[in-house]
């Protein structure tokens, strides 16, 4: 191997090391101020001064936080506001970049479901995407809701309480409590408790 091949080698293994070291001390900080904080590999935080996480929260695997909000008209920007005993399934995103994402106490966000609190508004077909304008809004999951696996919640969305989000849903609209939404995009078919009563009548 050439000098400039090991010279290589030293930069790539030192920035390893150093993003290494600034992880673990991130998961050290948010330990340190989350009790019961069960955090996964390779979970990636953007700004983690601006996540808020209540207790027993857990976090698998290869999830990503962007917590980064610089939009003027947003105070509170890229915050994310995570509740008590909440659950992020493997490889969730939450993209708090235009405004808030808020989990009540216990929601529950399934593997691979997408949070976003800003997109482009594509309302000019003749400007390329990043010249668009942009829809922001706050998206809140209430106390015990559950989004499925791989759903996807536009901004400005509110999932009410204990309202379940199918798999594979887009959330464009917000859901009443206890209320069950599926669908691209996603509409209410039933309610929680219609179920649970059915369940408990042994009725189909």
């Amino acid at each position: 191997m050439t000098w400039k091949g090991l010279l290589r080698l030293w930069r790539r293994l030192r920035a390893d090391l150093e993003r290494a070291y600034y992880e673990e001390l991130v998961r050290e900080e948010l330990r340190a101020r989350a009790p019961g904080l069960q955090l996964g590999r390779q979970v990636t935080i953007i700004r983690p001064d601006r996540l808020i996480l209540g207790e027993n929260v857990i976090i698998h695997d290869h999830c990503v936080l962007y917590c980064a909000g610089q939009a003027p008209e947003y105070r509170q920007g890229g915050r994310i506001v995570i509740g008590n005993h909440v659950e992020l399934a493997w490889g969730c995103i939450l993209h708090g970049g235009g405004a808030q994402i808020i989990l009540r106490d216990f929601a529950i966000i399934g593997a691979g479901a997408v949070l976003i609190s800003e997109m482009y508004s594509y309302r000019d077909a003749n400007l390329p995407a990043r010249f668009q304008t942009k829809i922001m809004g706050d998206i809140v999951v209430e106390e015990n809701a559950t989004v499925g696996a791989h759903a996807v919640v536009l901004p400005g969305v509110t999932i009410g309480r204990s309202a379940i989000v199918g798999a594979g849903a887009v959330v464009t609209r917000d859901v009443p409590p206890f209320s069950v939404a599926v669908g691209v995009p996603a509409r209410v078919i039933k309610r929680v408790d219609e179920l649970s009563a059915r369940d408990r009548s042994g009725s189909t």
